[in-house]
């Protein structure tokens, strides 16, 4: 399989293909944005529906979030009630990853926290890593004021979960005058062969609009931003197109590359909902986590009217399938409801 490289001026050698074997390329400047390798096909399937009438996840079933674990798949995602705003995380199994039965009878294995907590109305996105015998879980806060904090939970079998820190949020806002000193939210966490935790995070500051920021860890709660504070991915251009803001980003880390597929705002109405095709998931790639390169081409673009996604296409989670990569996404239909679909590689 075809593999996108890094781009950087100086020869280097780059691992193409599955078996990891070794070809010499000239790689252009950074200025360059990186060329197409990962070509995904929408199958068209619905892979997690939402929930019926009075279910905590009737309106919205996004944020996928899928690790295998044993002989099984697992997916964490996030649901909305009836009103389209109390936010929960469900957890949904699979033998094949195709066919997904939610677990808990239906019932969100993480609620909002409850009055004056940091995770009052709802705990949503969550970013699931399992080590040291454990699943680990990110995800983001939401108080009653609607000022976004990303907190920790862990986990002995991905049902139960216990909140870590006291509760507290591990990542608030940043300095003043960054990027991401009024919220923090949208968390995606890898962690590499050494035992760092690396999380990718979406901040909003003074620019009003969604960057993507970089931060480390050593334990799970106290973490350190990168890049002097500042936004790793802003708006840029794709397939000739202008971005208005980047989210919602996943990582996956292969043969010490950073795999990063990432939503983008292309087109906004004035009344501020996606124009048609104006949602879209982008590639990107980076050595270290900080320093990326987008992908020339819009890997998925939401689709035409009456499909699923006609409204929105955003918040992968990409697993690798031996040769195969499988993207499970978000899937906003034309009156704003969201579901979790499946598009594959190659």
């Amino acid at each position: 399989m075809s593999r996108s490289t890094l781009l950087v001026s100086r020869r280097v050698w780059l691992a193409a293909g599955a078996a990891g074997a070794l070809s010499e390329r000239w790689l252009p400047n950074t200025a360059d944005a990186v060329q197409p390798g990962f070509v995904f096909g929408k199958t068209g399937r619905v892979i997690l529906p939402r929930g019926p009438a009075g279910s905590f996840d009737s309106t919205h079933a996004k944020y996928p979030c899928v690790l295998k674990h044993g002989d099984r798949w697992m997916m964490w995602y996030s649901g909305r009630g009836d009103d389209a705003f109390t936010g929960s995380i469900g957890l949904a199994t699979s033998r094949n990853g195709l066919h997904w039965t939610k677990a808990a009878g239906g019932r969100p294995v993480l609620e909002p926290g409850g009055v004056g907590t940091a995770d009052e109305t709802k705990a949503d996105h969550p970013a699931v890593v399992r080590f040291a015998g454990r699943f680990h879980m990110w995800y983001t806060a939401g108080p009653r004021d609607s000022r976004y904090r990303i907190c920790y939970a862990t986990s002995e079998d991905g049902v139960r979960w216990q909140r870590q820190n006291g509760g507290r949020p591990v990542l608030g806002p940043g300095s003043q005058g960054k990027f991401d000193d009024r919220v923090v939210l949208h968390p995606a966490v890898v962690r590499d062969p050494r035992g760092l935790l690396h999380m990718w995070y979406n901040g909003v500051g003074p620019q009003q609009d969604f960057r993507i920021g970089h931060a480390t860890s050593r334990d799970g709660i106290k973490w350190e931003r990168q890049n002097d504070g500042n936004a790793v991915l802003s708006p840029g251009k794709v397939s000739g197109r202008q971005e208005i803001y980047v989210y919602n980003a996943m990582v996956l880390l292969e043969n010490g590359v950073y795999r990063m597929w990432y939503s983008s705002a292309l087109d906004i109405t004035p009344q501020g909902r996606f124009a048609p095709h104006g949602s879209a998931i982008v590639y990107a790639e980076s050595r270290d986590g900080t320093n990326w390169i987008r992908d020339d081409a819009i890997t998925l673009l939401s689709g035409n009217k009456g499909a699923e996604d006609a409204y929105a296409c955003f918040a992968p989670c990409v697993v690798r399938r031996g040769n195969v990569l499988w993207m499970y996404y978000s899937m906003g239909s034309a009156d704003q409801r969201y579901q979790t679909g499946l598009a594959t590689c190659p």
